[in-house]
C-alpha cells in the first residue's frame, strides 16, 4: 500500500510540473502573439468590435531574458520595420508607386516580405519604419562580406539633415527611399572586395536617438549622394548604444500588397496610420531602458 501511495504522489508531482511548464510556455507564446502594443498609434480609433483584429506575431530569434526587458516602458523599446519587394503592378492592386528605370516610368507594387528573406540580384526594395517614441532616426548602410568584414559606412537617411525629415514620433511612418525620389527603391547587387570575398548582404543599421547626433559630415549643395561616415565613429556608437534584441514577424503578413493608407502616410509626414491599418511586418524589441538610443541591425541578404 505504501509503495502504491508513493507512486501516486510521484505521478501527481510529475503531472503538476508538466502542467505548470506548459502554462508558462503558453503564456509566453500568447504574449508574443499579441506583441504589438495597442497604443502604438496615438489617437487612433479602436478596431471595430464587430471585426476584432486577429494579427499575431511569431518570434524568429531567441527571446530576450526577462531581466533584460525595461520595467518603465512597454513600447519605447520596439521598432517596427516593413521590407517591401517591388513587383510589376496588376490592375487589381490597391496602391502602386511610379518607378523610373532605364528612362521609363513604370508602375510597380510594393509587397511585404519577411526580413530574413534572401533576395536575388536586381530585385528592388523599399523600407517603412515606425517608432513609438519621439526622436531622430538615422540609417547607415554597409556591405557585409562572406568573411564577416564590412565596407565603409554610409549615411543613407536623412538625406537632408536641415529639413528635420528624420524627426520621428509615435505613429509616424518613415519611408526609405522617399516616394518622390528619382530612384525610389534600393536595387540589390552582389558586389565584393577587389579580389576578396563576395558580398552576402546589405547591413542596415538604424539608430533612434533622443536628440540630433552632432558633428555629422554635411553634403555639398545639390549633392544627394550618401554621406561617408568614419568607421571609428560608427563603431563608437554601436559600442555605446547597441544592445541585444529579439525579432518577430507578423503571421500571414508576407505577400500582402501596399495599401492606400500606407501609401498616403508614407508620402505625408503629418499623417499617421490608425489601429485598423496594417501593422509593421517585422518588430524588433531592444533590451534598453526608456529614453536611451536604440540600435537595430537588419541584414538584407543577397543570393
Amino acid at each position: 500500500m505504501r509503495l502504491y501511495r508513493k507512486l501516486f504522489y510521484l505521478l501527481l508531482i510529475c503531472l503538476l510540473s508538466g502542467l505548470m511548464t506548459g502554462l508558462a510556455q503558453g503564456q509566453d507564446d500568447d504574449a508574443t502573439r499579441r506583441f504589438w502594443p495597442p497604443n502604438f498609434r496615438p489617437g487612433a480609433a479602436a478596431p471595430s468590435a464587430a471585426k476584432p483584429r486577429q494579427d499575431r506575431y511569431k518570434r524568429t530569434s531567441p527571446a530576450l531574458a526577462k531581466d533584460k526587458l525595461p520595467l518603465d516602458s512597454t513600447v519605447d523599446n520596439v521598432v517596427g520595420i516593413t521590407v517591401w519587394r517591388l513587383r510589376p503592378a496588376k490592375e487589381t492592386d490597391e496602391a502602386r508607386i511610379l518607378v523610373k528605370k532605364s528612362g521609363k516610368a513604370v508602375q510597380w507594387t510594393p509587397e511585404r516580405v519577411e526580413a530574413q528573406t534572401t533576395f536575388s540580384e536586381g530585385q528592388m526594395l523599399r523600407l517603412s519604419i515606425e517608432i513609438p517614441r519621439t526622436g531622430w532616426l538615422y540609417v547607415i548602410d554597409r556591405e557585409l562580406y562572406a568573411d564577416g568584414s564590412m565596407s565603409d559606412p554610409y549615411l543613407i537617411f536623412p538625406t537632408n539633415q536641415a529639413s528635420n525629415e528624420n524627426r520621428v514620433s509615435a505613429g509616424r511612418v518613415v519611408e526609405i527611399p522617399n516616394q518622390q525620389d528619382e530612384q525610389a527603391y534600393f536595387e540589390m547587387k552582389s558586389l565584393g572586395k577587389d579580389g576578396g570575398p563576395a558580398q552576402v548582404a546589405e547591413m542596415l543599421t538604424m539608430i533612434i536617438a533622443s536628440s540630433p547626433i552632432k558633428d555629422l559630415p554635411q553634403r555639398a549643395a545639390g549633392d544627394d549622394s550618401p554621406i561617408l561616415l568614419s568607421k571609428s565613429m560608427v563603431e563608437k556608437w554601436e559600442k555605446e548604444w547597441a544592445a541585444e534584441f529579439e525579432q518577430l514577424e507578423l503571421e500571414g503578413g508576407a505577400g500582402k500588397s501596399y495599401t492606400k493608407a500606407e501609401q498616403s502616410v508614407g508620402s505625408q509626414p503629418a499623417k499617421t496610420l490608425s489601429q485598423d491599418d496594417a501593422l509593421p511586418q517585422t518588430v524588433f524589441r531592444v533590451a534598453m531602458k526608456s529614453g536611451k538610443p536604440l540600435v537595430v541591425k537588419l541584414p538584407l541578404k543577397i543570393k
